[in-house]
């Protein structure tokens, strides 16, 4: 008797975690002065990647969370988004990401870059900088509709 209530307990604590981990999905969120898209577990601070913008600004910024850590902050660095065969080279700059105790990085697109045509119609996409590669799965990815909140009226 002991023993099983042994194992039922072990099962229900060990279990648990499983039961409420979450994985990354794609949530799009606007306030009345910014929109984001973002790659990540919701309600946590889980990011793997998202797009903002400030709106009607005609620009979307890319923001990666985690870098290549041999990365110096604040420096200018070459970024290359691979969507569907096709590499797409971008400036952006990194910055000390200090949640995570790692650097991160951030680009500027233009709201009619031909990055996001390749966006919406791709099943995922890489960014790629120095040693590191991330890629990301699009799936319920709306970039129709942070473009349409993005772009200047």
């Amino acid at each position: 008797m002991f023993i099983r209530l042994f194992i039922v307990l072990t099962v229900l604590v060990l279990g648990s975690p499983l039961s409420v981990a979450q994985e990354r999905i794609w949530n799009l969120d606007q306030t009345d002065q910014e929109a984001y898209l973002v790659f990540g577990v919701p309600e946590t601070d889980d990011v793997g990647v998202s797009f903002w913008c400030t709106l009607q600004s005609g620009i979307v910024k890319i923001y990666i969370p985690e870098a290549d850590p041999s990365l110096k902050p604040a420096v200018s660095v070459d970024i290359e988004l691979v969507i569907a065969s096709k590499t797409y080279p971008l400036k952006g700059k990194t910055s000390v990401n200090e949640e995570a105790a790692t650097i991160s990085l951030e680009a500027e697109l233009k709201t009619d870059d031909p990055v996001f045509a390749g966006l919406e119609t791709a099943n995922h996409f890489a960014v790629k900088t120095g040693s590191s590669n991330h890629v990301f799965p699009l799936g319920d990815a709306d970039f129709s509709d942070l473009i349409e909140v993005c772009k200047k009226p």
